[in-house]
């Protein structure tokens, strides 16, 4: 028979407990408590109970005898026999109104505790296992599941099956000895809550119980399953690739490309900046509309009603200058001229607005019926426009650019007569916003269709033409409604307003763009100018939102080498250590920019933009 020291050494080897294992013997009525065996009463000048006693043998190693006069748990008492059960006891009081419901459902779960007969034993002795002098009836571990598991699977290595136990949530001294000892067969025990609150087992502990007469059987159990590959710690398995976060691997995608073995796309590099990560240079694109066009040879005219020679234009655009970010773009008149306003070439500047639909007779809006994307004016070119961009398959991130609600309502009214509404007829501008929000709902679910990103520009929305209370009375509300209906698909948007904005930042950024796009702070005075992409980056990138901008396009036609690359490092010095940025050009670039300036501006953006020598 395996004596309790070597018992002790497997279980520390197998299981490793955190606690000593417990060695328990009841005693007999004439068996002596051993000489050295502490006694509560007399020796700590306290009542104890069954949990506690376990819990001081298995942490501070005791050896306690605990008998009737030791005991101050009623239920305890019942439970070992050493004393009778009262009427209170069985008439499920006890349970009542805080384990069951009433008094018979209390009853019931008295009836079901394992008990000893009243008088068959006297005393519980309790001792570390390899401390005890004394044989014991059983043993109990107090273990993580993890641990209770091992021991589980001993207790079936010879015998198979599964094993089988009871729980209650209470009394469990009942099931670690009384149950244990009658029917002589391990058991998994779940702490009660008394054991939790006077035993002081944790929230992670459970027990497991093993029969005296079974443990030469449990110990070979362990050891068997042991050499089967059955181990505590659990062997876990190592032999993976780990996913870590995205920021770190960028790291290694890094020196990757350092070392030739990969290379970042412009869509990683736009990708890493809305991630708030960073690749190899600053993501950068010019706004491309007409000069696109003008670049292949065609008229602005030609560029923006004939979408074949756009595509193409725009195609022989990205092969030249391979921009981080493609734009689906020609105009912002298309949408005001699908309603029913009147549009005006020019082989200079891009296209304007040369009739006004609302602008003698505001009371047109009741009969005006939201534009077909597929069948009216030149929406469905820019459908087209935007379908075969998509199939092209850039390795860039690619985007449309629409009209937001504010500007479509100002080019239907004409922006002077509008201003005046503000003032003269509220409810109306409230209800051609409505329009012109729906309008603008409406066009981005059919652009949205062709796989393309959503950006909406809204020049007039601009506080160098309203100021920020018209803004947050007439345009805020209806950004935020368009915002909040893509967001609601799973579509970020963007927004760009032209001229001075930082007035309006935490008010962009409370209706939920994603992305802002800005321009030049364009004040007469330059003592009153902003540095507006300073104020923005600061305040965007702590909402996560990204910012785009806001290299001076007004210099296209004109600036030296050296004009432009000041114009580049200032944004990138200003803008670039935050991350989430994105170098572009203030406003779109004018028809006839000078192609080698834009050439300047991609290897200035190339050069200067690179993260290392940003970051030194």
């Amino acid at each position: 028979m395996i004596d309790t020291k070597t018992a002790d050494k497997e279980l520390q080897l197998y299981i490793r407990p955190q606690t000593f294992p417990v060695a328990v013997r009841m005693l007999k009525p004439g068996e002596e408590i051993p000489e050295k065996a502490k006694r509560p009463a007399r020796d700590f000048k306290k009542l104890s109970m069954n949990c506690q006693v376990i819990d001081m043998a298995r942490r501070y190693g005791w050896m306690i005898a605990l008998t009737r006069e030791d005991h101050i748990c009623s239920l305890g008492i019942t439970a070992l026999g050493f004393d009778t059960p009262t009427h209170i006891y069985t008439s499920g009081t006890l349970c009542e109104g805080m384990y069951t419901e009433t008094k018979e459902a209390g009853q019931r779960s008295e009836a079901a505790v394992d008990k000893f007969k009243p008088g068959e034993y006297y005393c519980l002795l309790v001792a570390p296992l390899d401390r005890a002098t004394f044989e014991p009836h059983l043993v109990v571990l107090y273990a993580n599941p993890a641990q209770v598991m091992r021991l589980t699977q001993a207790a079936l290595w010879k015998r198979g099956g599964k094993l089988t136990s009871s729980f209650q949530g209470r009394i469990d001294c009942s099931e670690i000895i009384v149950t244990t000892m009658q029917t002589d067969q391990p058991q998994l025990i779940l702490p009660c809550s008394g054991d939790r609150i006077f035993g002081q087992t944790q929230d992670h502990e459970m027990a497991f119980t093993i029969p005296w007469d079974r443990m030469e059987e449990i110990i070979e159990g362990l050891k068997g399953t042991h050499q089967g590959g059955i181990r505590y710690p659990i062997t876990q398995f190592m032999e993976y690739e780990a996913k870590l976060p995205p920021k770190y691997m960028e790291v290694n995608r890094l020196w990757d490309v350092e070392k030739g073995k990969a290379q970042y796309t412009p869509r990683d590099r736009v990708v890493a900046a809305y991630k708030g990560s960073f690749a190899d240079r600053v993501p950068v694109y010019p706004i491309a509309g007409s000069f696109a066009g003008c670049l292949d040879g065609l008229s602005i005219e030609e560029y923006c009603t004939d979408p074949k020679k756009a595509v193409k234009a725009m195609l022989n655009y990205y092969e030249r200058y391979q921009p981080d970010v493609m734009l689906a773009y020609n105009d912002l008149a298309k949408e005001a001229e699908a309603v029913g306003c009147k549009v005006k070439y020019s082989d200079y500047v891009v296209p304007s607005i040369a009739t006004h639909v609302l602008q003698d007779d505001k009371g047109k809006l009741a009969k005006l019926e939201i534009p077909d994307p597929y069948k009216d004016g030149r929406l469905p070119g820019f459908l087209e426009q935007c379908e075969a961009l998509s199939k092209a398959n850039f390795p860039s991130a690619l985007g449309a650019v629409l009209v937001g609600p504010w500007t479509i309502a100002m080019l239907m009214r004409n922006p002077e007569v509008m201003l005046l509404d503000t003032f003269e007829d509220p409810e109306f501008i409230h209800a051609l916003m409505r329009f012109a929000t729906e309008y603008a709902k409406r066009f981005g679910d059919a652009v949205i269709k062709t796989k393309i990103g959503l950006s909406y520009s809204d020049p007039t929305a601009s506080c160098s033409l309203v100021g920020p209370d018209t803004y947050r009375e007439f345009i805020k509300p209806y950004h935020k409604e368009l915002v909040d209906y893509f967001k609601a698909k799973k579509v970020n948007v963007t927004v760009h307003i032209c001229g001075t904005t930082h007035q309006i930042y935490e008010d962009l950024l409370d209706a939920g763009f994603t992305t802002v796009t800005i321009d030049l702070d364009q004040q007469a005075d330059p003592k009153l100018r902003v540095d507006q992409l300073k104020r923005l980056v600061e305040l965007a990138s702590s909402r996560n939102v990204v910012t785009i901008g806001n290299v001076d396009a007004t210099i296209f036609e004109r600036a030296t080498k050296e004009e432009m690359e000041a114009e580049v490092r200032r944004c990138i010095d200003t803008a670039a250590r935050f991350s989430r940025y994105v170098l572009s050009t203030s406003c779109e670039l004018p028809p006839r920019a000078k192609p080698e300036i834009v050439q300047w501006f991609m290897d200035a953006a190339h050069d200067y933009g690179r993260y290392e020598r940003l970051m030194g």
